[in-house]
């Protein structure tokens, strides 16, 4: 019924309908074109980033070869990493298991350090055992999906 009325309303309309049809579709065919090409400069822009962010990893793993191969280093990490990490393991275990499995009882009874020295351990591990950060934060293409709904 539809394909019947247009016809006649168009050239009833002299060609409006055509004209507003062709404008709609091409309004529609460039939004498209735009939000391609938004995609593709975030991708690349990523790209790029993320490129940076590895070789800026590789320089960082090559200094650490040379740091920790030394054995002075690798003495002191024995004699000043190695103990408090391991205590600081036994507790995070022990207080994984009294939650999980005792309900609140210890399982292996390691007792805490006090006030103090608990920031100082904390300090020891986390300086000799940081992890790297994984992430760099929002990504290009995230934000330009956020902006193209």
């Amino acid at each position: 019924m539809l394909a019947i009325l247009l016809p006649i309303l168009n050239s009833l309309l002299g060609g409006v309908l055509t004209t507003l049809a062709k404008t709609w579709t091409d309004y529609k065919a460039n939004t498209l074109t735009i939000r391609e090409q938004g995609f593709a400069a975030g991708a690349a822009a990523d790209a790029s980033v993320l490129q940076q962010a590895l070789i800026s990893d590789v320089q960082l793993n090559v200094l650490k070869v040379q740091v920790y191969g030394q054995p002075v280093n690798r003495l002191i990490m024995l004699i000043a990493g190695v103990p408090p990490a391991l205590h600081f393991g036994l507790i995070f275990i022990d207080t994984i298991l009294a939650s999980k499995l005792f309900m609140g009882a210890p399982f292996f009874g390691v007792a805490k350090l006090p006030a103090p020295y608990d920031t100082f351990e904390w300090a020891i591990v986390s300086s000799f055992f940081l992890v790297h950060a994984v992430t760099l934060g929002t990504s290009n293409v995230s934000s330009w999906l956020g902006k193209a709904k």
